[in-house]
Parts: structure tokens; sequence; C-alpha cells
């Protein structure tokens, strides 16, 4: 047990409650959000854990995130379901498929390659018709973004978190090159840290204090009703059409992508285009055999952060008090010590927030982390403008 210190979180989205849940046995701990939790991009995310393909070419980080969702899942409301993900391939890539699927089993990662046949075999639903086959991880699956924040929020408020919402932060205070807590409109939370869990809007709100460069951009997900169940079928993504598909439980389809950079996010639409519908309906009979009445039943976009290579910042640029430290190999002196920020998930909040919890508690104990800190550390960056170009990734 360390010292307890007081901590502020800003930010009441799925990053923010698990920081805050994971912070709660050692730390005095605010949790403070402008809106309702998860009201953001939690609530509009699809909910796909992919840990595996994401961070193939480091499992520790992967690992961290799959025993976490499979330890949590009946916990409370929330539920995780494991299901295969197949990345289909067309003949034109096949040979660097097979490379990659080598690559990978050698390094000790559960993936496959999957021929047409046994595609068809194992994933009757899914069309290889214009595929050779696919790329096969099953150490994945989906959750409901919405019922994982709310559980950990309820979690952490078990623990002694103070959760305050519908209330915006204006700042976050310092004094002598110390943070010493965050300016509300309700007043002052005092606080030895403050972690930055803002998301998008990260930058913009740390603005004197540290640059951030990450980018706001858009995403879309639309729900089809296939006319037919689709409970069984895998996840996937057709990473050429910059798209990926996911069962529901009742047997819709749901599918999203076209993500792209978003210069003004505040007054972006909500409403998924049309483009991308039309795109959808051409793309379903291209991934599904025998889908008898395909009919969309909702769509939705919403705005996340990237950063240049496309991994979040988890750090603390400045240093951290007392037994913390900070992943970054240089201190900048520039920014005040007790400021962490958790921002740039690009689009992988979700699955990564397990993640963020232990590299966060890691960074304020002092304590060895399972995987390694530099993945996600500020420093790792030569340029820190915003207008980097956005990469988009669809797994």
């Amino acid at each position: 047990m360390v010292e307890e210190r007081s901590v502020a979180i800003v930010g009441g989205g799925v990053v923010g409650c698990a920081v805050a849940r994971d912070l709660a046995t050692d730390y005095d701990v605010t949790l403070v959000e402008q809106g309702q939790i998860a009201g953001g991009a939690t609530a509009l995310a699809a909910g796909l854990i992919t840990m595996t393909p994401s961070y193939s070419d480091i499992p520790a980080i992967s690992d961290v995130a799959n025993d976490f969702f499979r330890d949590y899942d009946g916990t409370r409301e929330f539920d995780f379901t494991q299901r295969a993900s197949v990345e289909v391939v067309p003949p034109e890539q096949e040979g660097e498929a097979r490379r990659r699927v080598e690559r990978l089993q050698e390094a000790g990662i559960e993936v496959a390659f999957i021929e047409s046949d046994t595609l068809d075999e194992r994933h009757p639903q899914l069309s290889s018709e214009e595929f050779v086959g696919g790329v096969e991880f099953t150490d994945t699956g989906w959750v409901d973004p919405y019922t994982l924040a709310t559980t950990l929020r309820a979690d952490a408020a078990d623990r002694g978190v103070d959760v305050i919402t519908e209330t915006a932060v204006g700042a976050v205070r310092t004094e002598g090159g110390t943070v010493t807590g965050i300016e509300t409109e309700d007043g002052t939370v005092e606080a030895d840290i403050v972690v930055v869990a803002a998301g998008w809007r990260t930058p913009d709100f740390l603005e004197g204090i540290v640059e951030v460069p990450v980018r706001p951009y858009r995403t879309q997900c639309i729900v089809v009703d296939p006319g037919t169940s689709c409970v069984a079928a895998p996840m996937g993504w057709h990473p050429d059409e910059h798209a990926y598909f996911r069962p529901e439980h009742n047997g819709d389809l749901l599918l999203g992508g076209w993500s792209f950079a978003e210069d003004d996010p505040v007054e972006a639409s909500r409403d998924a285009d049309e483009e991308f519908r039309i795109h959808v309906a051409e793309l379903l009979p291209r991934l599904f055999d025998d889908l008898p009445d395909p009919r969309i039943r909702n769509g939705w976009a919403g705005i996340d952060g990237a950063t240049p290579d496309t991994r979040p910042i988890i750090d603390a640029p400045g240093g951290l008090p007392g037994p913390g430290y900070s992943a970054s190999t240089d201190i900048d002196e520039d920014v005040p010590t007790g400021l962490v920020v958790a921002t740039g998930f690009h689009g992988r909040g979700v699955m990564t927030s397990p993640v963020a919890a232990a590299a966060v508690r890691s960074l304020l104990t002092g304590t060895e982390a399972s995987f390694p800190l530099e993945t996600f550390a500020y420093d790792r960056f030569d340029d820190y403008s915003r207008t980097f170009e956005f990469t988009s990734i669809s797994s």
C-alpha cells in the first residue's frame, strides 16, 4: 500500500472509469465527467476486443486486456462474448498474408491462415467467393461498451471513488510547476495528481500546458437486420474496404469503419453518411452468403482521437511526485509534475481500457508493469503537431 494521495480524473468514458476503479484501493480518487458516464465516444463504439491482432508485436499488452475481459465476464451486468475474428484475404494478398501468419506463429501468437474451403466449413455464413481464405484469430470477442463503462464506474464507486457527472472541468490547477487539482464549474477539486482522459478533447483542454499530438477523426457504424440470424457468425474485417463487422446477440450484424480526420469535431454529424450506408449495402453480399432480405436498422457516427502511430499516449510527461515515475526517458520540465495524459486510443479505447488502467497504476505507484510502458510514452514522437496525416485502422 502506497501512502494515500489524491487523484482527480478528467473524463468519464471507459478509460477514465477503468483508471478510477484500478486506483481506488490506494488513492483518494475523484472522477469528473462533463456529461453522463460513457456519454461520448464510449457509447458510440462497436465494442470489438481485438487486442491480439492489434498488438501482435507486443503480446504482453494484449494478454493484460484479454485476461481482464475473460475474468470480468459476469460482473454485474457485464458480458464478454469470445468469438473468432477473420481478416478476409483477396487473391493478390495471399502471399503477404501467409508470410505474416508464419511470422506471428513463430512469435507464439494464436493465429492461422485458413483456406477458402476451411473458411466455408468453419464459418459457413461468411462468403469465400472472392477470397482465397482468411487470417483467423481466436483470442478475440466483443462487449457492450456502455455496460462495460457503467460496470467499471459502479465498481469504482463501491471502492470509494467520488463520481461527479454533469460538471464541466475548466482547467488543470498548478502551483510552482506542480499540479494542485482541477477547476470545475462547481469549484475546485484539490488533487496531488490529475489524470486527463478526455478523448479527442484532451489537446484543447491541455492547451498551454503540454502539446498533445492527437487529432480528432470521425468513424461510423451501421446495424443491419440480415433477414436471417447471424448470431453464430464470426467477427472480422476487410482491410481494403476499411470496414469491420461483428454479429449482435439478436442475430443482427454491425458494420463499422470509413474513418476520416475531422477538422470540426464539435459540429460533425452524428449520423451515418448516405455514402457509407450504400457502401455497407454493397459490401454485405460480398462478405456474407444467403442474406435473404438485409435491411439497415440504424446507424451513427462518432468522434475519437488519433495519434501519428495509431497507439495511445499514457504517460506523465512532466514526471510524478513521490514514488511514481514516468515512462518517458526525458522529463519535460515545462510540463507540471503530477499530470498524467491518457488519450489518443485511435478507436481502441474500449479494448485498451484495462491496459490503460494498469499503465497509470504502474506510473503512479512505481511498480513494474507486465508490459513495456514505453509503447505509450509521450516522448516517442519527433513532432507534436496535430496536423499529421491520419491513418485509418479497421481491426
